[in-house]
């Protein structure tokens, strides 16, 4: 069961005949409404201990349902847990200033684009410096489209490891580690002002290549300004993957923080930027569903994205990373697993479900009542 998932479905049929909504978020918001529903079929089980019946829907599987994308999140977190090496981790976070990222409200595929490439072009630009590191960078990008009020505010966060393969292949160079002698873990990857100077540039001139109508939209001064670009140690790097995993396969907001509904308004909670303090947002419900439907992700859009030596384009230099840092690879016996949340008998609670019957979908809607 999802509240907000409810609380959508409620919504969503009034909030269409009075707003205009995009085709991906019409879209999002059919899915939803259909999610574990006789409208996408389903399967009929039986125990095989006590013999009694039971019955669930299918999934729409749509990045924007909340009732959906458990599984894959605890998935990808172990596949991203593994893959960690044995160095100090960091999180660098690429935020666009206001004006440019108002964008994102005209052209939000193009401009999330562009925010992938250029923030990785930087990095991977001023890692190259032999003065700073003299190494190519592997790192995994994982896009934000909100803040903690679910307003616009589109960012991404990289988990980088910290040190680069060798032009040449043939070495590892660390990340300056200037706290060593003291016994304290790294706690610096590159330089905070190159970064934002060189994210700063590429991003005007792509986008004036790209849409130099968007590009006119921006003001002068912002192209002069400094862009925020922030940079922090994480450790192995477990943390790090934990946190982002939560918004990979879901969005902007959680079940855990629903506070009040009513037939008015949605009420959630949020953690405060400045104090730590946890405070309540108070949105009546047409503003809360235009919030939400705000970072539904454009059609391919990819909220992961993997650079470097990490991209699975790359296997051979991750294997040459793994080499050159010794990585130990356990190959590990199978093991019974537990079976599967969805095999438990209700009545019972023996894992002993088996399918013994299928439920069809519904049939499409007529294009008449489809928005």
């Amino acid at each position: 069961m999802s509240a907000l998932a409810d609380l959508l479905v409620r919504l969503a049929p009034d909030y269409r005949r009075r707003h205009a909504v995009s085709g991906p978020q019409a879209r999002a918001l059919a899915q939803i409404e259909r999610c574990r529903t006789p409208a996408l079929g389903g399967q009929v089980y039986r125990c095989t201990d006590c013999g009694e019946s039971d019955f669930s829907y299918h999934s729409c599987h749509h990045r924007s349902c909340p009732r959906c994308g458990g599984g894959q999140t605890a998935a990808w977190t172990a596949r991203q847990t593994a893959r960690l090496l044995p160095v100090p981790y960091f999180l660098v976070t690429f935020t666009l200033p206001e004006p440019v990222k108002r964008l994102a409200l005209v052209n939000p595929a193009l401009l999330y684009d562009l925010l992938f490439t250029e923030s990785a072009r930087a990095l991977q630009a001023v890692a190259a410096q032999p003065r700073l590191l003299g190494g190519e960078l592997g790192f995994v990008g994982v896009l934000h489209t909100w803040n903690r009020q679910l307003g616009l505010h589109p960012h991404i966060h990289y988990i980088v490891p910290g040190g680069g393969l060798r032009a040449d292949h043939q070495a590892w160079r660390p990340c300056r580690a200037t706290s060593l002698a003291a016994g304290r873990e790294p706690n610096w990857l590159l330089p905070v002002p190159a970064l934002s100077a060189a994210f700063r540039q590429g991003m005007e001139a792509a986008l004036r290549a790209a849409a130099p109508a968007l590009h006119a939209q921006v003001p002068d001064s912002v192209w002069r300004g400094v862009w925020v670009v922030h940079s922090q140690a994480a450790g192995s790097g477990e943390a790090v993957v934990k946190y982002l995993a939560r918004y990979v396969f879901r969005t902007a907001i959680s079940d855990e923080r629903l506070v009040g509904i009513d037939d008015e308004a949605v009420t959630f909670s949020y953690v405060d930027r400045e104090s730590g303090e946890r405070r309540l947002c108070k949105l009546v419900n047409d503003e809360f569903m235009r919030r939400y439907l705000l970072h539904v992700p454009p059609p391919g859009q990819h909220r992961v994205r993997y650079f470097g030596w990490m991209h699975p384009a790359a296997k051979n230099r991750r294997l040459k990373v793994e080499t050159l840092l010794a990585v130990l690879i356990v190959v590990r016996a199978k093991v019974d697993e537990p079976p599967p949340w969805h095999l438990r008998c209700p009545h019972c609670e023996a894992f002993a479900l088996v399918i013994v019957a299928r439920m069809p979908r519904a049939p499409p809607a007529p294009p008449s009542c489809r928005r």
